[in-house]
């Protein structure tokens, strides 16, 4: 079988967005228009899932909000950042890719989000893998990266314990929950106030 490239998969993506239509969120309307997040920003994984390939092709190909991406950001990657957009999901063959293990991605992920904090940077957490990025080892990335959340994004599929409202009150930080992936971008723009 023929592995597809980061660019055919991101092209691929894409495409199939656009077909989904623009989806369905309950909670969009509750959430605050703008907020803190601002642009420039930095995309990046916590748990190296190929969720970060879906999110950037749906964020900057096709809504073109032309975030920094650096799927394995370090704090220096926050430099003349305004906000960060953390995907979360883990993968062991992602982060046997990008030579990680989860000790050292936890690590990482602590360093980054403490650096976005100090500095005052603002982050948006993207839970869009659905049930199937649920499993114990992304349990572990959420339990890490929502509560340090300002904003929280997830689809509904992958929420349906509600963990990330759980998680999200120690900052009162609002959860928006989308019917589908195709959703996130336009609840991504409304919390950039675009």
């Amino acid at each position: 079988m023929r592995t597809l490239s980061m660019r055919t998969l991101s092209t691929l993506v894409v495409l199939a967005l656009a077909a989904a239509g623009p989806g369905h969120s309950t909670a969009l309307a509750q959430s605050p228009a703008g907020g803190p997040f601002a642009k420039p920003g930095l995309l990046t994984s916590v748990g190296q899932s190929s969720d970060v390939v879906v999110v950037k092709a749906l964020l900057n190909t096709q809504l073109k909000m032309d975030l920094k991406v650096a799927p394995v950001a370090q704090p220096q990657d926050l430099d003349g950042m305004k906000s960060l957009v953390v995907v979360v999901g883990a993968s062991t063959k992602g982060l046997g890719a990008a030579g990680l293990d989860m000790p050292k991605e936890l690590a990482r992920a602590k360093a980054l989000l403490k650096a976005a904090r100090d500095r005052g940077i603002p982050i948006l957490a993207l839970h869009t893998g659905g049930e199937a990025r649920r499993g114990p080892t992304s349990n572990e990335v959420i339990d890490l990266v929502v509560p340090e959340a300002d904003h929280v994004i997830v689809v509904a599929a992958g929420n349906k314990d509600k963990k990330f409202q759980a998680l999200a009150a120690a900052r009162k930080a609002p959860v928006v929950e989308v019917d589908r992936l195709a959703a996130v971008g336009q609840a991504v723009k409304t919390v950039f106030g675009l």
